[in-house]
């Protein structure tokens, strides 16, 4: 039973010896159990003289006396809450258990049930528990726990892990021996092992499934799956799904069956076998697939989702694989790639879904693939709720009648597939799932505020699916709903745009959640009524009502309505006069009623509130209502009206209310009390036929009554009506007889008795009557006091009343009025049309600024009318305008930024009262703009304003800040690239410190305007340090990597200040370019400090500056001998280090920041670099001249000479031009601009910068073996172009080196590099025709022989040339005015001191063409030649050549049509016989 433990080998063997022999004694323990705790208790040995101790393990104690028990407990226990307690000699363990139950024995071993029990400790009243059988079977296995360890590692694993003592799983258990037999015994399982593990003896085991709950003995009762390619410490849980049967006698003999709760004697269970199989096919597959490299596709296709990782995190992986375990398929795909390069996709119907999270992270991932895996739009059912329900995100629900599908429901359900498009994502504050619910869903409208007739198509969201749960949103559509829905869903492009502008509205919380609600009545409420309140209605008439409100709420099915209707009539119309109260009343059962009121939820009952009133019209009542506690199925008027009286708050005379309700009642209630009567005779009638019928039913049909069964009809069976028998006559014996004369005597007194008995009665009623009369009288006396107390009352009000108005109306008068006002926008302006009556012109003043309009005016008394408001946002007030009129002034505003605004005000509601809109003045075919623009958002991201800029900088080194405008569009993805920036800029060394941040631009407006904000593509980022007044402005980035960059470049200080050597070749070196000012005086007293820091703004991240102050040179191991002297003014000393070029270069220009500037953002770029993608963008940022060499794309002699020469150049004008090299092959397209034949390299030219319109210098050859020659030439070109003495080169094309013009009668071809000399520089001997055309052009052909013609009739003058030029390849002078030059066919007409002369011909056919140019030219050029007989020539060579031209033009077209048209029959022929059309009609 015990073992010694923790002492050597020879003390352990001694110790055993000695327990043989008996020498060593155990201590002495007894035992006791309540359902929570074990108690031991443990004295020494008899006879020990030892000091006995003892400490408590998870399970097993730890005893010491002389020697040293291990004791293993029978369970676990909490160390934590158990405890060690000392009397005496004896030691108390007081053991917390983990499991709350009773223990069969105190220690593992079997014997330890017989230790000596603590009875005064003991809980008698634990109640025993029954050992319960842990399923047996042939087929399943009684596994310990190294057995299961072992056969995991081969097998798949199907086990019952149960505690003995749980009887909670017995009925489940049954049905999994059935399952085991039936699923064992088919192929697909055969490789399966069920079995069933005891959790008591396994404890081990039992704390690895610990978070299953086994332990609390529930009914879920789930087996657990091991899997051999899973580690065994993560097992699938399986469920045991049941199936009840009831035959039909059985369930007319019960009548609770089907109660929840009730089990049913007769009711057998069996397990779903297809659902168990179902289950359990799914586990045996692998979690994760391994494909490889020609495997994915084949993946993709096995499956309707697949999710495919690339060197992802496997662990991570895997785990949301086995939670999506027939959901979506995992495959890995091998690990070529670095960790950081992993990727996963979501495929589905052939559409891949880029992973957009941490791969770390497994629960988004599941999140993620959960949310992809579903369809765009699916139909609702149970098990799509019980999915979406998993996912957690909001859906949006449409309804359509497909028994009645109409245009409108296709325009809906188009609309609604754009919206679910746009939408999806995994962000539950901004993305959606979608569902569609057709008409036998209609009811479920009533949740989203809707109500009968129900309206299709519908629109709503909800964060819950189902009847009754969560929030829903109902799109807020127009009464009557089922007629508004068909014009809303008419244009399906604008029933999107408001769906989706309000459902991000919902998203963002901006909207309230919707409740069932009737419909509200359309007849006007009238004081003397009732009003009839629905939800919709509630919070304005109700809630928001500032007078006092007695409300019932009430069931339309409820007793006695007659009578209760008539009650709230009588106190409608007894309280009419009193404008402070107001009765109203809700039906319940249509209509949400509010948890404030505390009522149950489908109750029956009529209960009556007193609802206090708001302190301003709209606002909530400041206190909870207060129901009538009294008996309301016999309440009264008089009751009401004491209970509205006790609460109400204002004043009102309850004794003149209870008169005019007794007077009122009278009547009222009796006819209420008539209607009633006759609806409970009927309803009665009703019952008794009913019960006629269903006895006639239960003879002829022989059914049961479920009542008679249950014996609640035994009393009234039992009971047997007898005749009533006539009570015996008291007395004993025979009575008295009385003889004639006392009988008459009698008689007669009995007479005179009634007669004085009618006499009594007549005078009460006459004393009645009178008294009765009286009274009359005092209450027509009193009415009559009354009435004229109220006479004089009313006219001393109205007295009042009319001074007070005409003190009011003066007083208006001498206070200003807000005039009425309305306005119109397009896109540039805003309409502003301020109403002012009859106003005096001259007094008009009207103020403009950028973000305010004030105006002040007098009408024709003299009142003053003012309007000052805040703009929402800002104006250009020199391009504004406006104009006074009679009846006000018109104010067009120009607005700063162009787009729609969402208002006009700032503070909308401060003018909302006064202000309309202009439909007129208003452009309608301006677009909303989308005001749910989502800001950049996420982990690291702050919401920055002016006021918490300053605190955020406090605790940061750098703050990067976007602005942004909710309605600007353009910067979605640069703006998702800054989040994941600062996402994970907390894991990247340095930039802990940097804050990351987003402003609104539009709240925020008068920062943003000071810093230039505007919505442009730009996405510009602002770079707040907090030693520095002015931020950066860089552009927004596509990669986060970018970003990081940036502020790793703002992260250092502006200007280095450098104090020895160290950190001089410190900060020489951490940089490509290091700019060094070497400064005379100190830092606060020399005047060009401040230069050379705005220098060192500007480049920065180009270039590393740093300040010497008081120092040279040599003093940092230069040696370098500045080539100026130092000027008496104090100039430094400027050196650009270039380390990895080992040079430096010192700028000897005027030290101003344009010059700086510019040498800098030169020597920041290498001597000679090759031109890449970012070369080119940081030429771009510096906007500096590019010298460029374009090279052979393979490496030849020639190209090495003329790298060396541009290499020698380079260095002579450092500072001043960027040397870059290009390959011809790749960037050939780029010497088109020059003029240059991108066949012959090398090639040099010049761009003065890095943008398309820049101008272009082009170096006529060189031999660039020569080297002497060629260094000459390239530094004769460069140092031209910084004179600026040469001429900018344009795109030209080459002609054939063996061309040339053959004189008059021909057509000279020119391009660009001849066109000088041919046109320009010959215009002062001859004219010139020229035509500028496009090979492209419509019949080319024959436009060229109409030129050739023309230039033939006119060979014999020698003072006319004929030219032309193709314009799609060379450089077209400005002064042609050609705009599309690529399709351009145009003729001039050119001479010596004239603007070129367009020949425009009007249309004609091309024949005739020759003849319009010939005159033409004989009247722009006053010729004298011989008109006719060149108009004779060229008819007749026309109708020859250019006939025969068009006719052969129209037989190619006839003839490629023809061909074309073969093709396609050929083409039908194939598909016909391919049997592509046997399904259509043709």
């Amino acid at each position: 039973m015990f073992c010694h433990v923790a002492r050597p080998m020879w003390s352990l063997l001694w110790t055993w010896l000695l327990a043989k022999a008996g020498a060593v004694r155990r201590p002495q323990m007894r035992w006791a159990q309540s359902n929570a705790t074990l108690f031991l208790e443990l004295k020494p040995a008899r006879g020990s003289t030892c000091e006995l101790s003892a400490q408590i393990r998870l399970d097993r104690v730890l005893i010491s006396d002389c020697s040293l028990w291990d004791i293993e407990l029978r369970e676990d226990v909490v160390v934590q809450e158990s405890r060690v307690e000392r009397s005496g000699r004896a030691t108390l363990l007081s053991l917390r258990k983990k499991l709350p139950h009773r223990w069969d024995r105190p220690f593992m071993e079997e014997d330890s049930y017989t230790l000596p029990r603590d009875w005064r400790r003991e809980d008698r009243d634990l109640p025993e528990e029954d050992e319960i059988e842990l399923v047996r079977a042939q087929n399943l296995r009684r596994l310990g726990g190294r057995q299961l360890r072992e056969l995991a590692r081969d097998k798949v694993l199907v086990l019952a892990l149960r505690y003995p003592w749980c009887s909670a799983c017995e009925e489940k258990d049954q049905a999994f021996v059935k399952l085991s037999k039936v699923a064992g015994g088919k192929p697909a399982f055969a490789e399966v092992q069920f079995g069933s593990v005891d959790l008591r003896e396994e404890k081990e085991l039992a704390r690895q499934v610990w978070a299953d709950g086994l332990q609390n003995c529930s009914k879920s009762c789930p087996l657990h799956v091991f899997k051999p390619d899973e580690p065994f410490e993560e097992p699938y849980k399986l469920q045991v799904h049941l199936l009840y049967e009831m035959d039909e006698a059985a369930m007319m003999g019960d009548p609770m069956a089907g109660m929840p709760g009730h089990a049913p004697k007769s009711q057998t269970a069996k397990p779903d076998f297809d659902r168990f199989e179902r289950d359990l096919a799914l586990l045996l597959p692998p979690a994760v697939t391994q494909l490889g490299e020609d495997q994915e596709e084949d993946f993709r296709n096995t499956t309707s989702t697949a999710v495919i990782g690339g060197a992802v995190n496997l662990t991570s992986f895997r785990l949301a694989a086995r939670r999506l375990r027939g959901i979506a398929a995992f495959g890995a795909l091998p690990p070529i790639l670095s960790a950081a390069d992993a990727t996963v996709k979501l495929w589905r119907e052939g559409r891949a879904v880029v992973y957009d999270g941490n791969l770390s992270h497994s629960s988004y991932l599941e999140h993620f693939a959960r949310v992809h895996a579903q369809p765009l739009l699916q139909n609702y059912s149970w098990d799509l709720k019980d999915q979406v329900d998993a996912i957690g995100m909001p859906i949006g629900v449409l309804w359509l009648n497909y028994s009645n599908y109409s245009n409108s429901s296709q325009k809906a359900l188009s609309a609604f597939r754009q919206l679910c498009a746009k939408r999806r994502g995994t962000n539950s504050t901004r993305h959606i799932l979608c569902c569609v619910m057709d008409q036998s869903f209609a009811y479920y409208q009533r949740d989203y505020g809707s109500h009968e007739p129900y309206p299709f198509p519908f629109f709503g969201l909800t964060t819950k699916l189902g009847f009754g749960a969560a929030d829903r949103f109902g799109f807020p559509f127009n009464e009557p709903v089922n007629a508004s829905v068909f014009g809303f869903f008419s244009n399906s492009k604008s029933a999107f745009r408001r769906m989706d502008s309000w459902a991000g509205r919902v998203l963002r919380g901006r909207v309230a959640p919707s409740h069932e609600s009737g419909l509200g009545s359309s007849a006007k409420w009238r004081r003397g009524e009732v009003q009839n309140v629905v939800w919709k209605t509630f919070q304005q008439e109700i809630n928001g009502s500032t007078a006092d409100v007695l409300l019932e709420v009430y069931d339309d099915q409820r007793k006695r309505n007659h009578i209760l209707t008539a009650t709230m009539d009588v106190l409608a119309r007894t309280l009419k006069d009193y404008a402070n109260l107001k009765v109203a009343r809700m039906e319940s059962s249509q209509n949400y009623v509010p948890p404030i009121f505390g009522r149950k939820q489908f109750s029956k009952e009529t209960e009556y509130y007193w609802v206090p009133p708001s302190i301003a019209t709209g606002e909530w009542a400041p206190t909870p209502p207060v129901r009538y506690p009294g008996d309301v199925e016999d309440v009264t008027p008089a009751q009401l009206l004491r209970f509205f009286k006790k609460h109400t708050l204002s004043s009102w005379s309850l004794k003149e209310a209870l008169e005019a309700s007794a007077d009122i009642g009278e009547e009222v209630m009796g006819h209420a009390r008539v209607q009633q009567q006759m609806d409970d005779r009927a309803e009665e009638d009703k019952q008794q036929m009913i019960k006629k019928m269903m006895t006639t039913l239960k003879k002829e049909k022989g059914l049961v009554d479920v009542g008679e069964m249950m014996g609640l009809k035994k009393a009234a069976d039992a009971l047997d009506l007898e005749a009533e028998k006539p009570k015996p006559k008291r007395g004993k014996g025979r009575a008295a007889e009385v003889s004639p004369e006392e009988e008459e005597e009698r008689r007669k007194r009995r007479r005179e008795q009634l007669k004085k008995d009618e006499e009594k009665q007549k005078d009460i009623a006459r004393k009645d009557k009178e008294k009765r009369k009286r009274r009359l009288e005092a209450d027509k006396q009193r009415k009559e006091k009354k009435k004229q107390e109220e006479a004089l009352r009313l006219e001393a009000a109205k007295k009042a009343a009319e001074e007070k108005r005409r003190k009011k109306e003066q007083e208006k008068l001498r206070q200003p009025a807000t005039p009425l006002f309305s306005w119109g926008q397009s896109k540039e302006q805003l309409r502003i049309s301020v109403s002012v009556p009859k106003m005096k012109e001259d007094s008009l003043r009207v103020s403009l600024a950028p973000d305010r309009v004030s105006l002040r005016a007098l009408d024709w008394q003299m009142r003053p009318h003012l309007l000052d408001f805040e703009l929402r946002e800002f104006v250009d007030v020199e391009n504004s305008s406006w104009a006074a009129s009679a009846e006000g002034a018109l104010l067009t505003l120009q607005k700063s930024i162009f787009h729609r605004w969402d208002r006009l005000a700032q503070n909308h509601s401060a003018v909302k009262n006064f202000l309309r809109k202009d439909w007129v003045q208003d452009d309608g075919a301006l677009e909303e703009d989308q005001e749910d623009v989502e800001l950049p958002s996420g982990a690291n991201i702050k919401k920055v304003s002016e006021e918490t800029m300053g605190k955020v900088l406090q605790t940061h080194s750098l703050l990067v800040l976007a602005p942004r405008f909710p309605w600007c569009d353009k910067c979605k993805e640069k703006d998702r690239e800054f989040a994941k920036a600062a996402r994970i800029s907390r894991e990247k060394d340095h930039l802990e410190m940097v804050a990351f941040g987003v402003l609104d631009a539009r709240e925020e407006k008068h920062l943003a305007r000071k810093h230039n904000v505007s919505c442009s593509e730009e996405c510009e980022l602002l770079l707040f340090k907090e030693d520095e007044e002015e931020p950066y402005t860089v552009p927004g980035r596509r990669f986060a990597e970018e970003i990081q960059i940036d502020c790793y470049k703002h992260l250092l200080p502006v200007v280095s200040e450098i104090a020895n050597r160290s950190q001089f070749e410190r900060v020489r070196s951490a940089f490509d370019t290091a700019i060094m000012g070497f400064f005379q005086g100190t830092k606060e007293s020399d005047q060009w400090y401040p230069r050379f820091r705005a220098v060192a703004r500007q480049l920065r991240g180009h270039a590393l500056f740093g300040a010497v102050f008081q120092g040279l040179p040599s003093d940092m191991g230069i040696d370098f001998r500045p080539t100026t002297v130092a000027a008496s003014d104090g100039r430094p000393l400027v050196l650009l280090f270039k380390p990895k070029e080992q040079r430096h270069v010192e700028f000897t220009g005027d030290l101003t920041l344009e010059t700086l500037s510019h040498f800098s953002k030169v020597l920041s770029l290498p001597l000679l670099s090759q031109y890449t993608p970012e070369s080119r963008q940081k030429i771009q940022e510096l906007k500096v001249p590019a010298a460029m060499l374009w090279l052979d794309g393979e490496e030849t002699a020639v190209s090495a000479a003329a790298q060396e020469v541009v290499r020698e150049v380079a260095a002579r004008f450092s500072g001043h031009l960027v040397f870059m090299s290009l390959n011809a092959t790749r960037d050939g397209f780029l010497m088109r601009p020059f003029g240059l034949d991108p066949r012959r390299v090398p090639a040099f030219g010049i761009s003065a910068s890095e943008s398309p319109e820049s101008q272009k210098f082009a170096l006529e050859p060189v031999d660039w073996n020569d080297h002497e020659a060629a260094a000459s030439g390239v530094e004769d070109f460069c140092g031209a172009f910084l004179n600026g003495s040469l001429e900018a080169a344009h795109e030209s094309a080459e002609l054939p080196k063996t061309y040339a013009w053959q004189g008059p009668g021909y057509v000279e071809e020119v391009v660009w590099k001849t066109f000088r000399r041919s046109i320009s520089g010959g215009l002062e001997s001859h004219d010139v025709l020229l035509e500028l055309y496009s090979p492209y052009r419509p019949q080319h052909r024959t436009h060229v022989v109409v030129l050739d013609l023309v230039a033939e009739v006119l060979q014999n003058l020698t003072a006319l040339k004929v030219a032309r030029m193709d314009t799609a390849n060379n450089y077209v002078p400005p002064e042609f005015g050609l705009k599309d030059k690529d399709q351009s066919s145009s003729i001039f007409f050119l001479t010596q001191h004239r603007a070129p002369k367009r020949f425009v011909p009007k249309a004609a056919k091309l024949e005739d063409l020759p003849l319009k140019m010939i005159r033409f030219l004989h009247r722009e050029s006053r010729g004298t030649w011989d008109l006719d007989k060149g108009l004779a020539l060229a008819k007749q060579e026309a109708q020859r050549r250019v006939r025969r031209l068009k006719a052969l033009e129209k037989d190619y077209e006839k003839k490629m049509q023809d061909e074309w048209m073969q093709k396609e029959m050929e083409e039908f022929e194939r598909y016909k016989r391919m049997g592509k059309f046997d399904n259509l009609n043709i």
